[in-house]
């Protein structure tokens, strides 16, 4: 695991750690011996225990009511409690958790036994690390876990329907249509009257929404809400997707020309200039504020590369570029 994914999976689970190896720990599967000290398995061990403990301590928070002088209880039934937190622990939702944050596309390894719940137990290694790296600081471990499963939404909404959460209808709205994965970065903003709160940039294919909350988890939701009730709202992303049919970079021009003729956009423009060792073509759509070059020495195939830019554009997919992209 490399610097740069570190820090982006620091910043996904919103904590920075002290002793990267236990987060890259966290993502090892591969070893068979439960005792090998690179398994995460320990990590399994201690992040069950934390997570109980985290999440105790965040409903106790939430219903506790501890005065002075007075025995302690709660402001809801004891066997709401552990309801609560029968549906926190479950399964279910730390496997939704990490494939939504996109984590499972990190681990490193691991052997054709660990395929089996892969997520669940990713989800309950990587609080295991946390929980050793922050010396089992309380808060620090309530913080993360809250955030990765979003406590605050499932307290306030129930748990009829895990699908339901707004960044889980987004990721799976992805899954099926074959768009890219949303992904989220976050900051701290002041506004006019000093008050601080946390904003939420959603990317989402070409696509921006933002959220502005009292807190992580409060933001992400909020920027979820407003890029699915757009995608809903304007489906024309899945739809281009369906008539689009089989696309290539050899049949791309084709099949911009029939989406033009579905009533999409106008007919793509196409600037070929030659240059040393072949030809430099640029795709161009009028309703698009977007240009996509490709180089080929074949002009044809150069103009289809271009043509084939724009089609993964329109259609919220990643274009990568390349040198022809800087000429």
């Amino acid at each position: 695991m490399d610097s740069n994914q570190i820090s982006i999976i620091e910043k996904t689970i919103q904590y920075k750690f002290n002793n990267q190896a236990l987060l890259e720990q966290a993502f090892d599967f591969s070893p068979s011996d439960g005792n090998d000290p690179r398994s995460n398995g320990i990590l399994r061990i201690v992040g069950k225990r934390a997570i109980n403990y985290a999440l105790t301590v965040t409903l106790m928070s939430y219903y506790g009511n501890n005065e002075n002088g007075s025995p302690y209880k709660t402001t809801i039934e004891n066997t709401v409690i552990y309801d609560l937190l029968d549906n926190l622990t479950s399964q279910d939702l730390y496997r939704v958790s990490v494939n939504v944050l996109g984590l499972t596309e990190y681990v490193e390894s691991f052997t054709s036994g660990e395929l089996v719940d892969m997520d669940r137990k990713l989800f309950e290694a990587i609080i295991g690390a946390v929980a050793l790296d922050s010396n089992w600081n309380i808060g620090i471990m309530a913080s993360v876990v809250s955030f990765m499963l979003d406590v605050d939404y499932w307290l306030n909404y129930g748990f009829g329907n895990i699908d339901s959460h707004p960044t889980i209808l987004l990721f799976n709205y992805c899954v099926e249509t074959g768009q890219s994965m949303p992904s989220y970065v976050y900051k701290r903003v002041k506004d006019k009257s000093g008050n601080i709160y946390v904003k939420c940039e959603l990317t989402l294919g070409n696509l921006e929404f933002i959220g502005m909350g009292d807190s992580h988890s409060e933001a992400r939701l909020l920027a979820a809400q407003e890029a699915y009730k757009y995608l809903s709202e304007n489906n024309m992303t899945s739809q281009i997707a369906k008539d689009a049919g089989d696309y290539n970079e050899t049949n791309a021009i084709d099949t911009l020309d029939n989406l033009t003729l579905k009533g999409y956009f106008s007919f793509a423009d196409y600037h070929t200039d030659e240059v040393k060792g072949g030809f430099l073509t640029t795709c161009m759509i009028d309703e698009i504020d977007k240009k996509f070059k490709a180089f080929d020495n074949n002009k044809k195939t150069a103009k289809n590369k271009a043509a084939y830019k724009m089609l993964l554009y329109v259609l919220g997919k990643e274009v990568k570029e390349d040198e022809a992209d800087n000429m």
